[in-house]
């Protein structure tokens, strides 16, 4: 629960050194708000009336302390208006509160009615803060209004793949040949037969010549492409639909003003019924419309549509659920929130 620290400075210099030392003990700049006489070198108007700086100062006061303590309210107005400087710090725990207080009075805020007095030339010397730090309480819950979004994105993730190695092999291969190789071959007779004419001839001279042959085995190796690995990869889509549920914050604002409306929970069988006999065959849940019927009974309840008739409320009414409830149509809800407004309006 949030609460307001308050200290007053003879100076305005003084009162933004106390600031500056909050800011060191820890507490949030954003909570810490000084006001006074350096309105003037702004040119703020320090007039009585609620325009100027001490008519706001007054009713902030006001607020702070409450309209009955009047007495209160018009020392710190006459304060800032006399050249004292204001230092409002808001805190939400217990332990901060002290902290501010202390830091107030070691910054040296003056008692408002000492301040006063001095003002007056009805005291002198040092001044003591036995008021320094009043505090307020100020009451006020908050409803975080939270709304998810969704967000689609696509990643690349792997799946798997091949690793293709490329390697020379040897292998042994043998094959048998056959050979031929020939030989000159001289031999020597003896032979003992007559000589015939031929043998007689004269022989001249005469050459033989044998030549020798051999085959010899020959290797010949010749390359051939007979396969090819080919490596590459192929790309398919598929349509995929991704469904989730995301969360949001409907907050139903139901005016209590001072007439003879009856709390919700009152209505609830009525509406049960009303949902059964108008939606229920259509398979919904009356879960589903609960929204809409807590909407009719929040316009009945509000004071700006009071005495009049739906023909005139329902542009009021479609605006209003358009904006709170973006998801729902205004057709599917409209049956609900009228039999709601009719029925607790009477």
């Amino acid at each position: 629960m949030r609460q307001t620290v308050v200290g007053v400075f003879d100076r305005y210099a003084a009162a933004q050194q106390a600031a500056n030392a909050l800011a060191s003990r820890g507490i949030d700049p954003d909570c810490i708000h000084v006001t006074g006489p350096a309105g003037q070198e702004r040119g703020a108007d320090l007039n009585d009336d609620d325009t100027g700086v001490v008519g706001h100062i007054r009713h902030f006061f006001a607020e702070l302390f409450g309209p009955d303590d009047e007495r209160e309210v018009g020392q710190y107005a006459d304060a800032v208006r006399n050249g004292a400087a204001v230092v409002k710090v808001d805190v939400e725990d217990e332990p901060r509160i002290d902290l501010a207080r202390e830091a107030l009075l070691d910054a040296g805020a003056v008692d408002i009615e000492e301040h006063a007095a001095l003002r007056r030339g009805a005291a002198s010397g040092a001044v003591a803060a036995s008021k320094v730090g009043r505090s307020a309480t100020v009451q006020e819950d908050v409803i975080p209004v939270v709304k998810e979004e969704l967000e689609v994105g696509k990643r690349s993730v792997s799946s798997g793949g091949v690793r293709v190695y490329a390697r020379t092999l040897e292998t042994p291969v043998q094959e048998t040949l056959d050979l031929a190789s020939e030989h000159a071959r001289v031999e020597r007779r003896p032979v003992n037969r007559p000589a015939t004419a031929a043998d007689l001839l004269p022989a001249g001279e005469r050459t033989l010549e044998v030549r020798e042959t051999a085959e010899k085995a020959v290797v010949h190796k010749s390359a051939r492409v007979v396969e090819e690995v080919v490596v590459g990869k192929d790309v398919s889509h598929e349509q995929k639909t991704v469904r989730d549920q995301l969360k949001r914050t409907e907050v139903e604002v139901e005016r209590l003003g001072a007439g003879s409306v009856q709390p919700f929970e009152s209505y609830d069988g009525e509406f049960r019924s009303h949902f059964g006999t108008s939606h229920g065959s259509a398979g919904s849940r009356y879960e589903d419309y609960l929204p809409a019927y807590r909407f009719g009974h929040g316009l009945a309840s509000d004071s700006r549509y009071a005495g009049r008739r739906w023909e005139e409320v329902e542009a009021d009414a479609r605006r209003d659920w358009t904006t709170a409830h973006p998801g729902s149509p205004w057709e599917r809800a409209k049956l609900a929130v009228r039999h709601a407004w009719e029925r607790v309006s009477g």
